[in-house]
């Protein structure tokens, strides 16, 4: 059976303000099978020059900050997977990904690797499959608009939320975002599903089911540093994964 892998990457501030023609990510730090280790040496020129010029399109310094930490969380985790399950070694420039006609990501290799990005506040998450899709979503534990709750969370989830986050309803609505985000990666439909018709069934702590357009899912959530991370996946999947371990 498949298996869900995913990596967290930061991206200091500084490194996102470049003009885009320089190493973006000199010094960042990725967290991927419980390990930390440089991001790329100062020299190296890790976007493709399809990929460098998405990054200059970016106007935004908060968006090229999250840009640049959903891209290196992704490289890092597809360089990881096929070292270790194919044995092939990839500079992360060899490792192309661009958006398809829905503008989710996709990974330019002849393998069938399914892969989504997320990312929050500088940080990025990218989940990783062979053969099967999968959704991945990451928020930034912050405030939040007081009417978030009404417009996401349906009356059953709403009992949920009281049940099961009491002493913090901000860290439960941001889970049932995630997990309802990271649904939605995993249908890839245009136009998206509303809110409404995304049901979420939390079971034990830190999993739960979804149910999408008729399609259940299985998914799993947890918080990382000051973040809420989620997955989503068909059930043919495994529900075991490699986790980072935060430094």
């Amino acid at each position: 059976m498949s298996q869900v892998y995913l990596c967290f990457a930061e991206v200091p501030d500084a490194e996102a303000s470049g003009s885009g023609d320089e190493s973006p990510l000199k010094g960042a730090f990725i967290f991927a099978n419980r390990r930390l280790a440089k991001a790329n040496s100062p020299d190296e020129v890790w976007l493709t020059p399809r990929e460098a010029r998405m990054f200059a399109e970016i106007k935004s310094p908060r968006r090229r900050r999250d840009w640049l930490a959903g891209r290196c969380a992704a490289k890092e985790l597809i360089r990881s997977y096929l070292l270790e399950r194919e044995g092939l070694a990839l500079a992360r420039s060899h490792i192309e990904i661009l958006n398809d006609e829905n503008g989710a990501p996709k990974v330019l290799l002849p393998l069938n690797l399914e892969i989504s990005i997320a990312h929050s506040g500088g940080h990025g998450l990218a989940g990783l499959c062979a053969h099967s899709p999968l959704g991945v979503d990451l928020q930034q534990i912050r405030p939040v608009r007081s009417d978030l709750v009404e417009r996401v969370l349906t009356e059953r989830e709403r009992a949920q939320l009281a049940q099961h986050f009491a002493g913090d309803s901000l860290e439960g609505t941001l889970v049932f975002w995630a997990l309802k985000e990271a649904a939605i990666k995993v249908h890839r439909a245009r136009p998206a599903p509303a809110w409404c018709e995304i049901a979420v069934r939390l079971r034990e702590p830190g999993r739960a089911e979804i149910l999408l357009c008729s399609q259940r899912l299985q998914a799993q959530w947890g918080r990382w540093k000051e973040f809420i991370w989620a997955w989503a996946a068909p059930y043919s999947l495994s529900s075991t994964m490699v986790t980072p371990s935060p430094p």
